[in-house]
């Protein structure tokens, strides 16, 4: 059978063809309507990652004069080993958040804290970690930078690595806080778990972004 119109030049292939003018505003309207979407997308998630006021952050004191914040979920609970508090802290993250790809991760912590009488010797951070250095490395904890700073007050150092099995990367913080006669010992231990795109990414300001601890007889937060 014959197809309806074959015949007729006004219905063939070559006049049914759009012309270039229509092809092209066709093309950057799919086009315009596409970017819009991806840029919509970005910004949308480049928004979900910005804090909230930290006045709004839910938080515990973790010790007599320290409270925890954190722009997420926050757990308290008592230690099994010790029955002090620690806080359990979770939230979504992104992965290189300006760009085209983000790739989404998550951030977990737990902060804990302990006292004790003041001493010089027990006054160093550095110390602390030497002492559990080696058996972290054993259970597969690959140190990379340390990053210290403090006061004659507060001394913090923020010690950020890696690990292979699972692939996660860590900022383990050693915060000490001299109040008096009293030394309080904290440590907020976070892990960042990505997508395999994830290539090196920076952790640190995540920690700094979303947590914050509060000394209520100091003048330096952290």
């Amino acid at each position: 059978m014959t197809a309806p119109y074959a015949s007729d030049p006004r219905h063939s292939r070559a006049a049914a063809k759009p012309s270039p003018c229509a092809r092209a505003r066709r093309d950057w309207l799919g086009a315009s309507a596409y970017c819009c979407a991806i840029f919509a997308t970005i910004s949308t998630a480049s928004l979900a990652q910005n804090p909230a006021p930290v006045a709004e952050w839910p938080g515990a004191e973790i010790a007599e004069g320290v409270a925890f914040q954190g722009d997420g979920s926050v757990t308290l609970e008592a230690s099994s080993d010790t029955g002090l508090p620690v806080i359990t802290f979770w939230r979504p993250v992104l992965h290189d958040e300006g760009s085209r790809y983000p790739v989404a991760g998550r951030m977990d912590c737990r902060i804990a804290a302990s006292q004790g009488p003041f001493n010089d010797e027990d006054f160093d951070p550095a110390r602390r970690h030497k002492a559990v250095a080696e058996q972290r490395k054993e259970q597969g904890f690959i140190d990379g930078e340390r990053l210290a700073s403090g006061t004659d007050t507060v001394k913090k150092l923020d010690v950020i690595g890696r690990r292979n099995a699972p692939r996660s990367y860590y900022v383990l913080s050693y915060i000490m806080v001299r109040h008096g006669d009293r030394l309080i010992d904290i440590r907020r231990n976070c892990t960042f778990v990505f997508g395999s795109g994830a290539s090196k990414p920076d952790v640190l300001p995540y920690v700094n972004r979303y947590t914050k601890l509060t000394f209520a007889f100091a003048e330096q937060d952290s």
